[in-house]
């Protein structure tokens, strides 16, 4: 049977227009489509951000005058931190103040990874300190910067009364040394102290009348000088061993000479209790921080002067060298209940419960653990679980740190467990 056969090159043709025609079909369903999700997913209000918001938020846009401003609020960008309709925050925020604000500020955020972080930054929120969308003082700070960090450090107004007052000080510019939110140095210093003191003073260290610049150029200055102010012009101090600061170094060292080291009369601790009579019981030499006599009186004492009347150093760097693990499970337990109030704990001050060399208790603890603990808890104390009762855990006398730990609590009030049950049946079984 015949049948018509369509040339070869008119079939291609056919096919090409047909292609060609579902292509440009399937091309208008789509921008169809388009419309349709642009027509349908507009928000449908009356005026864009941020002159919607300002409708009801008036006094809001009054603050775009001032000083300085947060560049989002100058942009209008309200909605990169508050949500229009709904939210868990406060404020309507998209998130917690702190995570909201270091999601921008990538600076403080790898700050924050720093060994010493200031505690209003631990304990408090960013909108304690500055303001969130404008302020008349620089970086947003809600007051004058003097006043906010004395709203914590207020002790340290006493110090403007002293004869000798070093100048940043003295004008409030605390941030010229400090950094408000971290440092790896102690007291969170920009730098290290020789540093940072170096950038207006150079060494002129002297010991009777001879220099001793090419020796202490590299030491720590806050060993010996305050940051804020002395009784001396030299800032030495303000604490202090009595024969420093009354500049007898010959009472300690041998005649100093211009170029050698400054060598002690005798080895650091046989000097030190030469003066210091201790009773034997409140020196514990066999503690595993005398280091087989090894380790001596300036492992945690500095001789020359201090902040402090016992003269200890930091401690937090000090116990850090060898229980970085405890640290650690600290700043855990800071993450889990959000806000610690025992001071020691809260601030790292090692020193307040554990006396190393001079305790003989178990964890060093300076006094038996239920006298040291109600020395600042005395209310709490009054109301306790019943003290001294047998723990059928260990067999040993029920205290404070029976119930409370201290480093790894994983509950309110600084509680091994929860206390609504889990807690009691540790011991109460039956």
């Amino acid at each position: 049977m015949y049948k018509d056969k369509v040339p070869s090159s008119a079939s291609k043709v056919h096919d090409s227009s047909f292609i060609f025609l579902l292509m440009t079909a399937s091309l208008l369903f789509v921008s169809f489509l388009a419309a349709e999700v642009r027509a349908f997913g507009t928000s449908g209000t009356r005026a864009d951000v941020p002159a919607l918001c300002y409708e009801c938020h008036t006094k809001l846009k009054e603050n775009l005058s001032n000083s300085y401003v947060h560049f989002p609020f100058k942009q209008g960008q309200c909605l990169s931190c508050h949500n229009a309709h709904a939210t868990s925050q406060k404020g309507l925020l998209n998130d917690e103040i702190n995570a909201l604000c270091l999601s921008c500020h990538e600076s403080v955020r790898k700050l924050l990874k720093k060994s010493n972080v200031h505690a209003s930054v631990k304990n408090g929120i960013c909108t304690d300190c500055h303001y969130a969308h404008s302020g008349k003082n620089r970086n947003l700070l809600i007051r004058d910067e003097k006043e906010i960090c004395w709203s914590c450090h207020e002790g340290l107004k006493v110090q403007l009364q002293n004869a000798a007052v070093h100048a940043p000080f003295k004008d409030g510019k605390c941030s010229s040394c400090h950094n408000a939110h971290a440092s790896s140095e102690d007291n969170q210093l920009i730098e290290a102290s020789n540093k940072v003191c170096k950038t207006c003073h150079s060494p002129r260290c002297k010991a009777g009348g001879v220099s001793i610049s090419s020796f202490t150029k590299d030491m720590d200055c806050v060993s010996c000088h305050s940051g804020h102010s002395s009784a001396d012009k030299g800032l030495l101090g303000p604490l202090g061993h009595t024969d420093f600061l009354a500049k007898k170094c010959e009472q300690c060292h041998q005649p100093v000479v211009e170029n050698r080291p400054v060598k002690t009369k005798l080895p650091v601790k046989e000097l030190c209790l030469s003066c210091h009579k201790l009773d034997p019981s409140r020196l514990n030499e066999r503690s595993v921080h005398a280091g087989e006599g090894q380790n001596d009186c300036m492992m945690c004492h500095t001789p020359h002067a201090s902040s402090v009347k016992t003269f200890t150093v930091r401690e937090e760097r000090l116990c850090r060298t060898c229980h970085q693990s405890t640290l650690k499970h600290v700043a855990s337990m800071q993450k889990t209940l959000k806000q610690i109030k025992c001071e020691p704990v809260r601030d790292r001050k090692c020193f307040a419960c554990h006396s190393p060399m001079h305790s003989s208790a178990k964890l060093h603890f300076k006094e038996e653990v239920s006298v040291l603990c109600s020395k600042c808890h005395t209310s709490q104390h009054k109301i306790s679980h019943p003290l001294g009762v047998i723990d059928p855990r260990n067999g040993q006398p029920i205290n404070c740190i029976s119930c409370h730990s201290m480093h790894q609590a994983k509950a309110d009030f600084m509680l091994s467990f929860d206390r609504k049950r889990q807690l009691c049946i540790q011991c109460h079984k039956k």
